[in-house]
């Protein structure tokens, strides 16, 4: 999959974009966007956009295996750091799972199925009939205590047995079937489907599921209660192995993410109903050995080929390890997490950099060494929207069973079937929830009727193909769909042409190209969060391609560099607007197909949502704040950061400098702003230009309106007549009237007027070079005697010689009278936020708006970089930010003290540093003030989970364009 190309080029495909553009972040494509599929070029789309699918998923669960290195080595650091608090929380553990008793029964207005001892097939049967007719239509969940009930028996059930149990292969003669079915990920319909089509568990209707039951999909709670119900009352009749996906960490993701289970459990359930499934999913056996000839395991083979009798002997009561150490730990890792190299390639690492990958060598001599002939596995999506895959000389067999993964993949499902001596992969897509209830008041009789007429299709062939030879030729096809090609199913209650359920072979086109622009939907949104976490090693490799140093690239650079860092071959045809929109000709030099690299790459962003406003611009104000309490004349900055004197500064030369500010900003911070200006190793910047860019790095948080009690005010604190005289003046000298009788504030609006000097364009934002003649030009105008500093006479001069001409009094709309140098005066005071008595350069700077974010520059960028590179770090670490904010959970309610919150922060940013304090991306300050700016209960506390879920991934275009 790593090497799939999802394409689709040509006039439909740029209204196809168009379309996907203006609905992307909805669950259903649009009309528009599906209909510009032409049928001639569907299936080939679908096949790429579902390998580019694939690998989007593949690449999910490589991120979680990476950030479960973290978590982990986090949750190790914090119970050594605070071992008190560990021994609590294991101690509360202990007790709530002591204290957990039998729920209370349900209530009487309970509509919902009865699960309770003495377990029978007929309590399974009309539970089974209950999630047909019923789960579409709001009605009750299966009740906690029965969900909890069978989860006890299910537990000691499957805790009896060994880690690999033995299951007979039906013979000829039985005239039994035995059933494998691989990932289903909470779909139900998939689950409900194959017992409608072959029938419930029974003695002689075995089946295997190979895990992956939870995550993903919605209902992987009625799956569970569901099996658990058929294997109370039929114990011989249903076994389920483990899959990656029945383990904790993963479960506790989001569903975007490959996680979702712990959420669903939460909303049906409780924080108590989600441990026992946890200690259900800890007992289950990693594989089970079909007669003599073939092993069935989620994963795959282990890296140090065990015998089956080791396997057996695995102590796989615990979560899966991060790093699997010993040997049971390996077991248990590669059986649910391994995965076939491809055909030709060597054994080796897999996803994630801990997954093992094997190859056929590997395959031959597990096989050869367990006397068995046939691996048959799980975990993995199939190529080409199939429900199989075979691999290593068909030595093994991957079952998944998910059809239309996801909702969007248009994929078929596959069972395997065992019987008669044969062996059949069958393959189906599952209908609509109301299409298979119509069919569900079918007799069972009929039912079996059909089961028996497919058995004796096979008999003929059972003398010359064994259990090990699934072939190609025996693999069938049955998908639900708009034409009758392979066989009809009588449907109860219905008459004439309508009596009819088609089973088919055909796929409808409108179902393909929903499908296909569905998978494009995840797509675009996996691309743009990845451009978001690795937007940093996008703008080097960017910035390397950029020869000229303008700070533009052709298309096609763009495109090349992105793929090539993000790892995932893409054609731009459909998506570039999506992404990047060509700068204008006349910025480009004549050409129509430069992009602007700053900003194409700030375009998508990781952002804090509204109710946590304010933290930004407060980190930010710090840090200006301490640039402006150093008081330094304009040439002394210079100096400061020239220390050679030679007119250029370098990026190290600047990150020494500003680190000796003490901003209260981690070195990688000023890094990333510094890499957003294109200041890299060897690129030298002239020193003015670089000065007012440090206005910019920091404008979001600079003090532009600053509105302090005159000295007067102070002194006078205790005097109320004199206190009241003084606010007066205070707001009096604090406004200016406007021609049409409107008051504003002052300092706005001489910021306004400075602007107007330099702003050439009238377009009221300063472009890089009209910035640049504020430390040039403006500065010197004003500092007539050269000290470098702003007297209050000086700057209230210059405002006076401003508000005297006509041309700028009219734009202002600034009546003559209405500005005093009294105003101007008191203008300054204001303006001297340090209070020295004079203004220095970075406390005028802020009267200038921020630079054009249009105008094509590196400069623009590096405000949010600051911002942005906090954002990403607490995305990218989200899943080790919870694992710490658990720790300190006492209650397990998902709120902790705004000190705990602090403390778990900074424990991950220690360890994403390795220790080093220097590379730590948050400072302390900055993570008391995100502390302080969360939203706090009534009793101070903070919602953690709500914390994570409030950084999204933004389209700033759309942003813009709302605004």
């Amino acid at each position: 999959n790593g090497s799939t190309c999802w394409s689709w080029s040509g006039l439909d495909s740029v209204r196809a974009g168009r379309a996907l553009a203006h609905g992307e972040m909805g669950c259903v494509p649009s009309r528009q966007a599906t209909e510009q599929l032409s049928l001639e070029k569907t299936t080939e789309r679908s096949e790429r956009t579902y390998g580019a699918w694939s690998q989007a998923e593949e690449n999910d669960e490589h991120d979680f295996l990476e950030a479960q290195k973290t978590a982990v080595t986090v949750q190790n650091k914090l119970q050594a750091q605070y071992p008190e608090q560990h021994e609590a929380h294991l101690a509360r553990a202990r007790q709530a799972s002591q204290k957990l008793g039998r729920r209370a029964p349900p209530p009487e207005h309970y509509t919902g199925p009865h699960l309770r001892a003495p377990w029978t097939v007929e309590q399974a049967d009309a539970l089974l009939d209950y999630l047909v007719t019923q789960t579409q239509t709001g009605a009750d969940n299966v009740h906690i205590s029965y969900m909890e009930d069978v989860l006890r028996e299910g537990i000691e059930i499957f805790g009896a047995m060994e880690s690999v149990v033995n299951i007979p292969v039906p013979t000829p003669e039985s005239g039994s079937t035995l059933v494998v079915v691989g990932d289903t990920h909470g779909q139900l319909n998939d689950v409900l489907y194959i017992f409608s089509v072959h029938g419930p568990p029974s003695p002689s209707n075995v089946y295997l599921f190979n895990g992956d039951i939870a995550d993903r999909g919605p209902q992987a709670c009625e799956i569970c209660a569901l099996l658990l119900a058929y294997k109370l009352a039929c114990p011989e009749a249903l076994f389920i192995n483990r899959g990656n996906h029945e383990n904790s960490d993963i479960n506790e993701r989001p569903a975007k993410n490959g996680g979702g289970f712990a959420a669903e459990v939460r909303s049906k359930y409780d924080r108590e109903t989600f441990r026992l499934f946890q200690q259900f999913f800890c007992v289950l056996p990693l594989a089970a050995v079909l007669g003599d000839e073939c092993i069935v395991v989620h994963g795959g083979l282990c890296r140090l080929n065990p015998t089956i009798d080791q396997m057996k002997g695995v102590s796989r009561r615990m979560q899966c390890p991060d790093m699997p150490l010993t040997l049971d730990e390996t077991i248990l890792f590669d059986s649910l997490w391994a995965d076939p190299a491809p055909d030709g390639e060597p054994a080796g690492q897999g996803r994630g950099g801990v997954c093992y990958s094997f190859d056929e060598a590997a395959t031959s001599k597990f096989l050869r060494l367990n006397g068995l002939s046939l691996v048959i596995r799980s975990h993995q999506l199939p190529p080409k929207q199939r429900g199989y895959m075979l691999h290593h000389a068909n030595k093994v067999l991957t079952i998944f069973s998910a059809s239309n993964y996801c909702g969007v993949c248009a994929n078929h499902g596959s069972i395997l079937i065992l019987r008669g001596g044969m062996s059949e992969v069958w393959e189906y897509r599952a209908p609509p929830i109301d299409v298979l209830l119509a069919s569900w008041d079918e007799s069972r009789a009929a039912r079996e009727k059909e089961r028996k007429k497919r058995f004796a299709s096979l008999l003929p062939k059972r003398k010359t193909l064994g259990i090990g030879d699934i072939a190609l030729a025996q693999i069938r096809s049955t998908r639900w769909g708009g034409h009758s090609k392979e066989r009809r199913v009588s449907v109860g209650g219905l008459s004439g042409a309508e009596s009819q359920l088609i089973l088919s072979d055909y796929v409808s086109d409108e179902r393909k190209r929903a499908g296909v622009a569905g998978m494009e939907v995840a797509i675009v949104r996996a691309l743009k969060e990845r451009i978001c976490l690795h937007r940093a090693d996008l703008l080097r490799a960017m910035h390397k391609a950029d020869k000229s140093g303008k700070g533009l690239l052709p298309l096609k650079l763009w495109q090349d560099a992105v793929q090539r860092v993000l790892g995932v071959p893409v054609d731009w045809g459909l998506y570039s607007e999506l992404f990047v929109l060509p700068e204008p000709p006349a910025r480009a030099e004549g050409r129509r197909d430069m992009v602007d690299i700053v900003k194409s790459l700030e375009r998508y962003q990781i952002r804090l949502q509204e109710r946590y406003a304010g933290w930004q611009a407060n980190v930010l104000s710090r840090a200006y704040g301490k640039l402006q309490a150093s008081d330094l004349s304009i040439d002394s900055l210079k100096a400061r950061f020239d220390a050679n004197r030679d007119g250029n500064v370098t990026a190290a030369e600047v990150l020494d400098v500003l680190a000796s500010f003490d901003l209260a900003l981690a070195r990688p911070q000023l890094e990333r702003a510094l890499l957003w200006m294109n200041m890299q190793e060897g690129v030298r910047f002239e020193a003015s230009s670089f000065i007012a860019q440090l206005f910019v790095m920091c404008h979001d948080g600079a003090p532009r309106s600053p509105v302090r009690k005159s000295e007067r005010l102070k002194q006078n604190d205790g005097d109320e007549t004199v206190r009241s005289e003084a606010a007066a003046e205070e707001h009096a000298f604090s406004y200016v009237r406007l021609a049409d009788g409107r008051k504003v504030d002052g300092v706005e609006y001489v910021s306004g007027m400075l602007t107007h000097l330099v702003d050439t364009d009238k377009d009221g934002e300063l472009s890089p070079l009209e910035l640049q003649a504020v430390s040039e030009h403006i500065w010197a105008m004003i500092d007539t005697d050269g000290d470098g500093y702003l007297s209050y006479d000086e700057f209230a001069d210059a405002i006076m010689r401003l508000i005297q001409d006509e041309g700028i009094r009219k734009d202002m709309r600034i009546e003559k009278a209405s500005l005093s140098r009294a105003h101007a005066l008191h203008l300054a005071a204001r303006i001297d936020v340090c209070g020295t008595g004079h203004i220095c350069f970075l406390e005028f700077l802020p009267l200038f708006v921020a630079a054009k974010s249009n105008e094509g520059t590196a400069l623009h960028g590096s405000n949010s970089a600051l911002i942005q590179h906090i954002c990403t770090q607490i995305y990218e670490q989200q899943h080790a930010l919870q694992k710490a904010f658990i720790f300190f959970d006492k209650d397990e309610d998902g709120m902790i003290l705004p000190s705990d919150f602090t403390q778990a922060v900074a424990m991950v940013g220690s360890v994403i540093s390795r220790g080093n304090k220097a590379a730590e991306p948050f400072t302390p300050e900055q993570i008391e003030i995100l502390a302080t700016h969360c939203p706090k209960s009534e009793s101070g506390q903070l919602n953690y989970n709500a914390f994570l879920s409030a950084f999204v991934v933004v389209d700033t275009h759309q942003q813009v364009g709302a605004a």
